[in-house]
């Protein structure tokens, strides 16, 4: 894929660079209070070596391996994605074929969801109940969340999954992923939230990577347009209610690869990856001509921003085997800090 894909990434060659932190590290649990960030380190794939970083910006303090500090075991193989709910924090472990359960506030052990085969992403529907996406299954796994046990599934009709937003009484999935499926992987699906029916989809160009829902309640939905440059990439902007495509912002370069869509708090300005840092209005009917922030000598593999404050962070891999870096800017695009995380950094998640 041309998004990053942590089955691909142990086959990726190094990129020699040296950088240095200056951020205080601690060596022991440190006390998880708002606001703050959970940076969700991927590590290898099949190494076993992914991790938890703990910031907190107003303390401008680091702390790494806070899951094992916590529970003394390893995250496990390929975390990539973590989300929080009523004070727990559900982290997933792609290739473990997990997701686990912490408290918030010490990190502790609560629980796990186990029996799947590579979950991406899991999201929260209420209290009881929450549904995890595959990158190899062609269905959505349904959690009851008093019991972490898999209920049931939701076929996809022979579609992979990734991203997932609810808006209403509705839940977009996008198909990212080719692998493992027939179909193009093109297509937004509209699943109903309460019953898992697929109601709707919508097709977009190859490879919707990432999702975001802006202040409109419009859903922005960004395309890599495939790994093999056969369609050209766009970004999207779709209304919820009638599943329909409002905007389309074609690259005129089939080469480039825009993923890691980020918004603003304020739900008025989204941010991406495409080698560079871009941002974009969006009342705006065209694609940024210049970088925001442009990457350098940096190895740019992931964007988060933060929704109480107006600043973006973003990962550098590095070479994918050295302790990657998290870079943060201002809203001006003024580098403001600098911190050390663990192997290839892939996801924010901000604790506020």
């Amino acid at each position: 894929m041309k998004f990053k894909n942590p089955i691909l990434l142990f086959w990726m060659l190094a990129i020699l660079l040296t950088s240095c932190t200056k951020k205080t590290v601690h060596p022991t649990t440190p006390t998880f209070q708002k606001p703050g960030v959970f940076i969700v380190n991927e590590g290898n794939f099949t190494t076993g070596n992914a991790s938890l970083t703990w910031y907190l910006p107003e303390k401008d303090t680091v702390s790494r391996d806070v899951f094992y500090i916590a529970n003394k075991v390893p995250l496990g193989d390929v975390a990539n994605f973590m989300t929080t709910y009523n004070d727990k924090g559900f982290i997933v472990v792609n290739n473990s074929g997990i997701v686990y359960v912490i408290d918030l506030y010490t990190g502790a052990f609560l629980g796990k969801i186990s029996g799947l085969t590579s979950p991406r992403e899991i999201l929260i529907l209420n209290k009881n109940s929450a549904w995890v996406s595959d990158l190899f299954n062609k269905y959505i796994s349904v959690v009851d969340l008093n019991t972490y046990r898999i209920t049931r599934t939701i076929d996809l009709h022979g579609r992979t999954s990734e991203s997932m937003v609810q808006i209403g009484n509705k839940v977009f999935i996008n198909n990212w992923s080719k692998l493992n499926q027939t179909p193009l992987n093109n297509m937004v699906m509209v699943l109903d939230a309460a019953t898992g029916t697929i109601i709707d989809s919508i097709t977009v160009t190859r490879e919707p990577n990432s999702m975001v829902t802006d202040a409109n309640n419009k859903l922005w939905v960004l395309c890599s347009g495939g790994y093999d440059n056969t369609g050209f990439p766009a970004l999207y902007q779709i209304n919820p209610n009638s599943d329909t495509i409002e905007k389309m912002l074609t690259f005129s370069d089939k080469t480039t690869n825009p993923f890691s869509l980020g918004i603003n708090g304020a739900g008025n300005t989204l941010w991406f990856l495409n080698g560079d840092i871009y941002k974009i209005n969006i009342n705006a009917n065209q694609l940024p001509a210049i970088p925001w922030v442009t990457s350098g000598l940096h190895n740019f593999y992931s964007l988060g921003v933060r929704p109480d404050k107006e600043s973006v962070y973003v990962s550098d891999a590095l070479d994918y085997v050295r302790n990657g870096k998290v870079y943060i800017y201002s809203s001006t695009g003024e580098l403001t800090g600098e911190i050390e995380a663990g192997i290839i950094p892939g996801f924010f998640c901000f604790f506020y």
